[in-house]
């Protein structure tokens, strides 16, 4: 489905930068973008620095998507942002937002029935700012693997009989990768290794060493930054991102009150993720369902506090709309975590109250399938105005689609564009009501009766 929407019209300034330390990497080997004079077309996310272009971005996703990219510069012949490396580059990035939703499944099997987790899976992938996401060469699915994956292992870990040491080194190698795609995940690292520390707390011997494999763990991520940044500023301690924006310190960008960065990430028209994913409603509930007793404890404060590490900072980012963009892109990492806990309230719900959660969630589909298919990049709007009906269902009206198949289909786009919407709503519905109902019978209840939050169904 995601490659089905992949954008096929625009280039934007963001992933043209990545393009072009792609192209710097791949035909030039370095991190420089070549002069002033010489860079491929100049972006807003480009600088210039002692004579050399470079790109303001954190460089991991460039670096992750090179084999797709150096595909498309061999199959052009040479440097372009457009042709090929377009389809190529959201391919990558397809990937990677599908990879997402897959982790997701898993974590929720950690707590949750298939069934059930499945439909967490799918409700990240298509009631979210996820898909249209998925759509263009920008980090923020990228981030949401990376970010997931490294949950999956930290919770993987807290629950290993003993000190649960490789996982919690494929956790910290995961963190650290996830740092070089979205430098603001840094705050990750010291809250996994608290939580890995707490969940081994009982064995000192297996505190030390879960903790110490997930340092080690990060370590090769840590030091590709800052390798990066010595080779252009020769201080492995100035990124890209600081010296970009002129900052004296990595902490000087956070300079947004808190409080209107959570009201325009949360709750306003423009941005905020209860306006794209209603189903995210859920979640809410859920947390307080776990609280009550329904869930541990501790792997519950796990999840909300993996949401919080993206959401807080963000927040508080001297821009936290993240300049253009279809919703709150700086939170796709964190919206699993948000979403995760509405299972306890899908385990419990029966009946016109499941209707309701269909509801939630088939609204989620249609705002973000239209985005993916319109534009995951409408122009900005002010905090009570929706992009939707400003500038997506405009759009739609006259057929104004990004897809890469808009061309192939003619007067036939309303029929593609209503059953690949509807097909991302009516699937994950009917596939969740016949496993669901499967599982309640007798046998798979039977099959089913030892299971515990902290014992994977």
């Amino acid at each position: 489905m995601f490659e089905l929407s992949i954008n096929g019209i625009w280039a934007t300034d963001h992933g043209i930068s990545f393009t072009q330390l792609d192209y710097a990497l791949w035909h030039d080997h370095s991190v420089g973008l070549r002069s002033a004079a010489t860079v491929p077309p100049w972006t807003v996310d480009d600088f210039l620095y002692k004579g050399e272009n470079y790109s303001a971005l954190a460089p991991g996703t460039p670096f992750l998507a090179l084999p797709f990219l150096g595909a498309a510069f061999t199959i052009y012949g040479g440097y372009t942002s457009w042709g090929p490396s377009i389809p190529l580059s959201e391919t990558f990035v397809a990937l990677m937002g599908a990879g997402a939703a897959c982790l997701v499944y898993l974590i929720g099997r950690m707590f949750f029935r298939r069934s059930t987790s499945a439909f967490l899976a799918l409700a990240f992938a298509f009631s979210t700012i996820c898909w249209p996401f998925a759509t263009y060469f920008f980090q923020s699915d990228v981030s949401a693997f990376f970010v997931l994956l490294t949950a999956y292992f930290a919770l993987r870990s807290s629950r290993a009989p003993g000190s649960g040491t490789t996982a919690s080194l494929v956790s910290g190698l995961a963190a650290g990768v996830a740092f070089s795609v979205d430098y603001v995940n840094a705050v990750l690292l010291p809250f996994v290794i608290v939580f890995l520390v707490v969940s081994k707390r009982s064995s000192k011997a297996s505190m030390v060493r879960s903790a110490l494999a997930f340092i080690i763990g990060t370590l090769p991520g840590l030091a590709a930054i800052g390798a990066y940044n010595y080779a252009i500023f020769g201080n492995p301690f100035t990124t890209t991102e600081q010296y970009f924006n002129g900052k004296s310190s990595v902490f000087a960008s956070f300079t947004n009150p808190i409080y209107s960065g959570l009201e325009l990430d949360l709750f306003s028209f423009s941005r905020g993720l209860f306006a794209y994913s209603p189903i995210l409603a859920l979640g809410v509930m859920g947390y307080v369902d776990a609280f009550r007793g329904k869930g541990n404890k501790r792997e519950t404060l796990m999840l909300l506090g993996m949401f919080l590490c993206i959401l807080l900072p963000y927040a508080a980012w001297y821009q936290p709309d993240g300049g253009v963009g279809f919703g709150p892109r700086f939170l796709v990492a964190g919206i699993p975590f948000l979403l995760l806990p509405a299972g306890y309230i899908l385990e419990s719900t029966r009946g016109k109250a499941l209707w309701c959660v269909y509801a939630a969630f088939v609204a989620g589909v249609v705002i973000n399938g239209l985005g993916a298919l319109v534009s995951a990049i409408p122009p900005q709007t002010p905090s009570n105005v929706s992009p939707l009906s400003n500038t997506i269902i405009p759009r739609l009206v006259v057929g104004n689609l990004n897809v890469w198949w808009i061309g192939d289909v003619g007067a036939y786009w309303p029929l593609a564009t209503a059953v690949l919407i509807a097909s991302a709503s009516a699937i994950p519905i009917a596939w969740y009501e016949i496993v669901r109902r499967r599982e309640r019978a007798p046998s798979a209840l039977r099959q089913d009766l030892g299971a515990s939050p902290s014992n994977p169904r």
